[in-house]
């Protein structure tokens, strides 16, 4: 059975960046890490967006449910000048 994506669950897709690896930083909480596309893919699929993934990766991070709003620093450097967050 396919999962539903939401509606507001747009932009760049992990089927969209082919690089075997893939980095993940966030600078408030001083993380850093590779992950391997074929891993994600596996996980999550390849129609997953980036946003989805950073949602996961950055879950129990305290800077990302804040009362003005997420503030966390979680992001796809390969993705240039979007950060992988939702645009709504």
């Amino acid at each position: 059975m396919r999962r539903r994506q939401a509606v507001n669950d747009l932009g760049p897709r992990l089927r969209d960046h082919r690089a075997p690896t893939i980095e993940f930083i966030c600078g408030p909480c001083h993380r850093r890490c590779a992950l391997e596309h074929k891993l994600l893919v596996k996980a999550f699929g390849a129609g997953v967006s980036f946003a989805a993934i950073r949602r996961r990766m950055a879950m129990g991070c305290e800077h990302m449910q804040t009362p003005e709003g997420d503030k966390c620093g979680a992001h796809f450097p390969c993705l240039g000048d979007t950060d992988g967050r939702d645009e709504s």
